[in-house]
C-alpha cells in the first residue's frame, strides 16, 4: 500500500508515514478494487465499515417508496462514503453506492475505525472535521431539496453561485444534464424552465453562462 498516497487522503492529513504504517500493521484494513457498475454498498444495508475512495468515483442513488430511483450525488476520490452513518443506533447506508468507473477503496471495519481513532488524536480530529463538513453539505442539500418547483431550485442554485462568485454573470458548474439529474427532473423540463425564466425577464442564458437580470424577483421566488 502506497503510504505517500495515503497522506493525501483528508483522514490521514498531517500524520507521519511511520504512524500510518503502525496503524495499518495493527488493524484490519484492506485495499479493495471495484469494477465499473459494481455496488460498493446497498441502500439500507448495515453500515458496519468505513469505505474511503482512493481512486475513481461512485454515484449515490436512492430508491423512494414508489420505486423511483433518484441520483443523489457523485462522490470522487479521495472521499469517504457515508461517514456520518457509521455510528448510531440505526446506522445504515442512506443510499446505494455504485462505481461510475473502476474504483480502488480502503475498507475499514467499524471496530477497526474505533481503535484507529483512539490511537491518534490528529486522526480523530480529521475524522470529526470531515464529519462536520459532510453534515454541513448535507444540511445545504436538504435545504435545497425542500424547494418544490424547478423554478425555485434554479433560482436558489443560481443565486448561490452568484453569491460565491460575487458577480451577476456566472457559469454553471455542472452540465445541464448533470444539473437536471441533480434536481431530479428531465433535461427537457430544465431547459423549458430556463427558457421561461428568460422570457419572464429574470435572467439571460447562453449555454452554461447565466446573467441575472432581476435579482430581487429571483430572491422572491426562493422565499415564496
Amino acid at each position: 500500500m502506497d503510504l505517500t498516497a495515503l497522506k493525501k487522503i483528508p483522514l490521514f492529513r498531517s500524520i507521519h508515514e511511520a504512524e500510518i504504517e503502525m496503524i495499518f500493521s495493527e488493524l484490519k484494513i484492506t485495499e479493495t478494487e471495484f469494477r465499473k457498475g459494481e455496488v460498493l454498498a446497498l441502500q439500507d444495508e448495515l453500515c458496519n465499515r468505513l469505505i474511503i475512495l482512493l481512486s475513481g468515483s461512485v454515484k449515490g442513488e436512492m430508491t423512494d417508496p414508489s420505486g423511483k430511483v433518484v441520483k443523489v450525488e457523485d462522490i470522487y476520490a479521495p472521499s469517504p462514503l457515508a461517514i456520518l452513518f457509521l455510528f448510531g443506533p440505526d446506522n445504515r447506508f442512506p443510499v446505494q453506492a455504485i462505481a461510475r468507473e473502476d474504483v480502488t477503496a480502503l475498507v475499514i471495519p467499524k471496530q477497526s475505525v474505533l481503535r484507529m481513532l483512539s490511537m491518534n488524536q490528529t486522526l480523530l480530529k480529521n475524522y470529526l472535521d470531515i464529519s462536520a463538513d459532510f453534515a454541513s453539505r448535507l444540511s445545504k442539500k436538504l435545504h435545497f431539496m425542500s424547494f418544490r418547483t424547478i423554478r425555485q431550485k434554479l433560482a436558489v442554485y443560481i443565486l448561490n453561485l452568484s453569491k460565491m462568485k460575487q458577480e451577476d454573470t456566472i457559469e454553471l458548474d455542472k452540465t445541464k444534464s448533470a444539473l437536471a439529474e441533480y434536481f431530479g427532473v428531465s433535461r427537457q423540463s430544465l431547459e423549458r424552465e430556463l427558457s421561461n425564466m428568460q422570457h419572464d425577464g429574470l435572467l439571460t442564458a447562453d449555454k452554461k453562462m447565466i446573467t441575472i437580470t432581476d435579482k430581487n424577483r429571483l430572491i422572491h421566488i426562493v422565499r415564496f
